[in-house]
């Protein structure tokens, strides 16, 4: 059996956070059916199962420092820099986001469990798809996640923005699904490879000058599928209505999550598999690119609704973060410096959203803020350090990561890519700031009322904001972590 177990790469520990989540998500289901709990013994499980897949990840950490990159169960896992880095940023998220998904959770009563339960699912498959060498594996992941989604985002049965926000993510969801396995069995046909590194060999052998027509468009086709998930245009039109949609506590881990792991995954692509054409697809990513940027701009300077508003800035947050993985290696560093930062600052709005429109709701006009600052100082003072640093101002991370992200374009000479990336920026200061000024400057009759936080939800939110201040005083650590990503490629 052992022998068996060193020709498969059988390893638990690679695989051991999703397994964690899983396990979490039936001893749940358990203590739910089985014995009468109540909400503070299921409270403890999942949080302990969040403890333990954290324990999990650094526990792949030793086995990279052993290994090194390698590949485990007949090449369908993965362990590099890029799946340790995502399964942190993952860990990160669900621990972050823990606080209003509970809270959101317990208002749902009776279906308190579902929900935790499709969380653990959602995470465990984008784990998985993170953590995927083999294209089907990858695939199967991205699916056990997304059908998460799906179901989380319509919960909320009696809101008709929550079953139309589902029903949308859905039907547009499971086309992206179907265009990107269409793309995997073009790749498919053309090498009769579905590894990320097979293909790259695949390549080598061949030479990029006589790359098979049906190999350019599988890839092209699972890019697309990935980039629906990220939200980049032209295929972004789901996330407004989801966003707007779906329960507000849940919208900040949906949005994070889902950006997230396609971002890995296409920054293992580009760096891994299409290492040796690299201008292959320049005019495509230019095209995805400058229509984010552009799309999300436009339409987010027009919105009343602030998960609108969020949803059309995440298309211009996608573009910058696309540019620099498409760019090169010190780009795709740039580019995950800017991811991480992007999600703490995305986390600590959507928390502060939960708590003063309320966890299950839906629409938010951006009324709901004004004079926000009267009666809840704590709450104003962090949403501006998140809006400030989603605009990038100097000394939040938002400003450093605009700065690296930009300079290594330039260094690669996408001079046209910056003069649009800056354009695009300045243009965000309006719909960044509009909020800001109604919150705390703009004089109002009806200023939100004075709402009560709770200790771990006042330690949650100051702890992301003092990270948003702290990588953008102090960057070093973090610019060090997001070069150590690529490092193998350099």
């Amino acid at each position: 059996m052992s022998a068996i177990g060193e020709a498969i790469g059988f390893n638990l520990i690679v695989i051991s956070p999703t397994i964690t989540l899983v396990m979490t998500a039936l001893f749940l289901l358990f203590f739910t059916i089985t014995i009468k709990s109540n909400e503070k013994v299921k409270q403890l499980i999942t949080f302990s199962g969040v403890l333990i897949t954290i324990f999990c990840v650094f526990l792949k950490f030793g086995l990279f420092l052993e290994s090194g990159i390698s590949s485990y169960f007949t090449q369908k896992i993965l362990l590099d820099e890029f799946s340790l880095f995502g399964n942190v940023l993952i860990s990160l998220i669900l621990l972050f986001n823990f606080i209003p998904i509970w809270e959101s959770s317990i208002l749902l009563k009776e279906k308190t469990t579902e929900a935790i339960i499709l969380i653990l699912m959602s995470t465990a498959g984008f784990m998985l798809m993170i953590d995927s060498e083999n294209l089907i594996m990858l695939f199967i992941g991205l699916e056990i996640g997304s059908i998460s989604l799906y179901a989380l985002a319509g919960l909320n049965r009696g809101d008709k923005l929550s079953n139309e926000a589902s029903l949308k993510y859905f039907l547009l969801g499971s086309l992206a699904s179907c265009i990107l396995i269409y793309g995997v069995s073009l790749v498919y046909v053309s090498f009769a490879v579905q590894s990320v590194y097979d293909f790259a060999i695949a390549l080598s052998y061949v030479g990029p000058d006589v790359v098979p027509l049906t190999t350019s468009i599988g890839m092209i086709l699972i890019f697309v599928g990935l980039l629906f998930k990220i939200a980049a245009a032209p295929f972004q039109s789901w996330a407004p209505d989801v966003y707007q949609g779906s329960p507000t506590g849940y919208v900040g881990y949906m949005a994070s999550i889902a950006k997230v792991s396609s971002f890995i995954v296409i920054a293992r692509l580009c760096q891994v598999s299409l290492r040796l054409m690299p201008n292959e697809f320049d005019y495509f990513f230019l095209i995805v690119v400058i229509l984010s940027i552009i799309i999300g701009s436009v339409f987010a300077t027009v919105q009343q609704d602030l998960k609108r508003l969020l949803a059309y800035s995440g298309v211009v947050q996608s573009g910058f973060i696309l540019s620099g993985i498409v760019s090169g290696v010190n780009g795709t560093s740039a580019s995950m410096f800017y991811l991480f930062t992007y999600i703490i600052q995305l986390t600590g709005i959507f928390v502060i959203f939960s708590i003063v429109n309320g966890r299950l709701s839906s629409d938010f006009l951006i009324e709901g803020i004004q004079g926000l600052i009267i009666n809840n100082r704590f709450l104003a003072t962090t949403f501006c350090i998140f809006m400030l640093g989603l605009a990038g101002i100097p000394l939040t991370s938002g400003f450093v990561s605009k700065f690296i992200l930009l300079t290594n374009l330039w260094a690669y000479e996408k001079y046209l890519l910056v003069i649009i990336l800056l354009l695009s920026t300045v243009a965000g200061f309006y719909f960044y700031l509009r909020p800001i000024w109604i919150a705390t400057i703009e004089k109002t009759e009806t200023p939100v009322e004075a709402l009560k936080l709770k200790k771990t939800e006042y330690l949650l939110i100051s702890s992301l904001a003092a990270l948003t201040i702290f990588f953008g005083l102090v960057p070093s650590s973090l610019i060090n972590i997001s070069r150590w990503v690529v490092q193998s490629y350099l």
